[in-house]
């Protein structure tokens, strides 16, 4: 019962639920990755997860990677979390889903270990993608630049500028924010987003370098489905994101000796 008043008064049900947390250890080379993710309120089939991830290798990164856009990653853990409405009376009403996946990074076009560097390859990497030859936006060029030349009265060459950076900007991929720094538990994190100014759905990145080649990065995808419904959920949705980084810890790992329980 107290969860269907607590739901009304927000306007929705779901989400990640703190009373509801798993903890979890990772070995990352020489450090051990701790995190808490509230249980994922969405039911999927279970998938495998590996403890141990030796970030540094190119072999094991080249063997076990995926593919997605410009995003070549390993995967460590993901979860999900719907927000719903308090009665649902149509299947697949749901307002949205807050997404959270932690996957290690892997380049040698800089030194990692400068976040600055790292910050501007991350939003460079994004413009190379979309911006070549094969890429989303240059498609649109294409398009809008042969639609022109059949017009009566092409476009000039500033009013065609104009009008493809419009085309981009509703169906392509618009340049994204520069990326920059922010602190959790004493971590400098370079942070991104991928987002648009027509779309609501975003994902924003935390990446944390493992050395100079490699590095963690921490994806939250806010996917909207009903953009009328986004208000009730997008506060608690980033302040949940927060909080999971608040609970990213690294440090050294435990001895065995530590790991001991002594029987009496």
């Amino acid at each position: 019962m107290m969860h269907l008043i607590k739901g009304f008064c927000r306007g929705f049900v779901g989400g990640p639920d703190f009373n509801r947390c798993i903890t979890h250890h990772f070995i990352l080379g020489d450090k051990q990755l701790t995190l808490q993710l509230p249980d994922s309120n969405v039911m999927a089939v279970p998938n495998k997860v590996d403890v141990s991830f030796p970030h540094t290798s190119t072999s094991w990164f080249e063997q076990n990677a995926k593919t997605y856009e410009q995003h070549k990653f390993v995967r460590i853990v993901t979860e999900n979390w719907m927000y719903v409405p308090v009665i649902s009376i149509i299947p697949g009403d749901e307002f949205g889903m807050l997404s959270c996946q932690l996957r290690i990074k892997q380049t040698d076009k800089i030194n990692v270990l400068d976040k600055q560097a790292l910050a501007n390859f991350l939003i460079q990497e994004y413009e190379d993608y979309h911006n070549r030859s094969d890429g989303k936006n240059t498609k649109i060029r294409q398009e809008i630049i042969e639609q022109s030349s059949k017009m009566f009265r092409p476009f000039e060459a500033e009013a065609l500028e104009e009008e493809i950076k419009g085309w981009i900007e509703n169906r392509g991929m618009p340049p994204i924010p520069a990326a920059y720094i922010k602190s959790f538990n004493q971590i400098d994190w370079v942070f991104y987003q991928e987002v648009r100014n027509n779309r609501l759905s975003r994902n924003d990145y935390y990446c944390l370098p493992l050395s100079e080649n490699s590095f963690l990065e921490v994806d939250f995808r806010h996917r909207v489905d009903r953009s009328d419904k986004h208000k009730k959920w997008s506060n608690h949705a980033l302040a949940s994101q927060e909080r999971i980084m608040e609970s990213i810890t690294l440090s050294d790992i435990p001895d065995e000796q530590d790991n001991l329980i002594i029987l009496k």
